[in-house]
């Protein structure tokens, strides 16, 4: 694979950059040697651009680089590319720390791309309160950055904002087939194009969920050429377009690494055929009836509860669209705030109002928290609404978060059941709790919390005669 000179950086780059991201681990943060000789054939390829950053793989992705290429390596012959987790930044202090401790772990003096993490339009407020460009000002004249950028999840008016508050030297943004047409990403991509700066493109099979793609939109692309993947046709679609200086990569395997750097050693123009071929396996994507939202965040100006719509939006969709989710529980849990959630809206209508798309909101806030209440439970929902006589059988810390993800979908719950006679008639968080004896005699509807004795309980309910709910 052939490097390319990228005149506004004076850096000659591979234009397929190794993303150490999701990269295999063990479980201790530590990496199998297979991990370590997967770098280095990625070297070997051409590859010579790694990007990292403080968050990925636990904390342990910047001392992998340390351990697998900068001992090993001339430093001259790869660039490093490390970002700056701005949510962590509160002042200035809080960069410097976060910076040295970078350094630390990647084992060099100074790290040759540089991006502040993430950005939307209230991150960039935040951290440009906070003093972000007089930090990077001063990491360059330090000779500590050799090129500043930051990456993007949001519109282009936010790109634009950005954009006119410093002399940036590249940015980057997530481009793929999908988000090019329905995030409208391609106006984005434009804005840099005439800006003349360089981008870097993360998530060109996005994520992964481009090369698992519904059945109709797969025999589109197999009927059009039976010898490229789903993922081979994501990554050709990037590496047509000209101002891409680097497109990243998170693989994970050597067959990965070969098949990708094929492809971006025979980089050609789109020809009329292939854009006819991604236009319509997006239309059958689109086909799939998800929330119509572009994620232009206008919604978010007015939200009293700073409720995280267009990331709760984004993440039922995709789960949506490519008929995916067995982690859509998960993800909404974990990665969207508590208090966040579809369940603290309270349908005040002023979303509505801002929405160009003009998406009923509340109602499809509503939808998702249910739906991923309903996978997080295990259990039909609609087989316990309206029952009040819920029992939730143990009282522990599993108990007491589904009683609480229950209750934020407008499931009340009557009592808890538990074999510590210790917790017999005490109450948490205004529910009872009773012994299991006293279900013989109450119509209840039970659902078991402990997964770890699902089975020793669900037998002793059945000698009582109760049959559990979720099995």
């Amino acid at each position: 694979m052939k490097q390319r000179y990228i005149e506004q950086l004076n850096m000659s780059l591979s234009p397929l950059g190794f993303g150490v991201m999701r990269v295999a681990q063990n479980g201790d943060g530590s990496f199998p040697s297979e991990t370590y000789k997967l770098l280095e054939a990625a070297l070997e390829c051409g590859i010579n651009y790694f990007d990292t950053a403080y968050m990925y793989l636990g904390g342990h992705s910047e001392e992998l680089v340390r351990d697998a290429l900068v001992r090993n390596h001339d430093r001259n012959k790869f660039y490093i590319a490390d970002k700056l987790p701005v949510w962590e930044c509160k002042n200035r202090e809080d960069m410097e720390k976060i910076f040295a401790i970078q350094l630390e772990r990647l084992g060099t003096e100074y790290v040759d791309f540089y991006l502040l993490h993430g950005l939307n339009r209230q991150r960039w407020i935040d951290v440009y309160d906070a003093g972000v460009l007089e930090f990077l000002d001063k990491k360059r004249r330090e000779g500590k950055i050799r090129a500043v950028g930051f990456s993007i999840h949001d519109t282009t008016d936010t790109l634009k904002m950005i954009i006119g508050a410093y002399d940036w030297q590249f940015a980057q943004l997530q481009i793929n087939y999908y988000d090019w047409v329905v995030q409208r990403v391609e106006e984005s991509y434009g804005y840099l194009v005439q800006c003349d700066i360089p981008c870097m493109v993360m998530e060109p099979v996005g994520g992964g969920r481009l090369s698992n793609l519904p059945p109709q939109a797969s025999t589109l692309l197999s009927n059009a050429d039976p010898t490229r993947s789903p993922a081979a046709w994501a990554l050709r679609f990037v590496s047509a377009l000209p101002n891409v200086a680097v497109t990243l990569s998170g693989m994970n395997t050597e067959a990965q690494l070969y098949e990708n750097s094929r492809i971006f050693g025979e980089v050609s123009p789109l020809t009329g055929t292939e854009r006819e071929v991604y236009g319509a396996v997006v239309e059958v994507i689109r086909a799939k009836n998800t929330v119509p939202c572009t994620g232009c965040r206008y919604c978010m100006e007015e939200c009293p509860n700073g409720i995280d719509i267009p990331n709760i939006i984004h993440r039922y969709n995709d789960c949506k669209l490519f008929d995916d989710w067995e982690r859509f529980d998960t993800q909404y849990f974990t990665f969207v705030p508590e208090g966040r959630r579809g369940d603290s809206c309270v349908a005040c209508g002023m979303c509505v109002k801002k929405c160009p798309q003009n998406i009923q909101i509340p109602e499809a806030l509503k939808l998702i928290h249910q739906t991923a209440v309903e996978l997080a439970v295990g259990a039909d929902l609609m087989q316990i609404v309206g029952k009040s006589n819920l029992v939730l059988f143990g009282a522990g810390a599993d108990g007491q978060r589904l009683a609480a993800m229950l209750q934020s979908a407008g499931i009340s719950i009557f009592g808890f059941a538990d074999n510590n006679p210790e917790l017999w008639g005490q109450t948490i968080d205004n529910v009872e709790v009773i012994a299991p004896e006293k279900l013989r005699s109450l119509d209840v509807t039970v659902m078991i919390t402990s997964s770890k004795y699902h089975g020793a309980i669900k037998e002793q309910l059945a000698r009582m005669g109760i049959a559990a709910v979720n099995g």
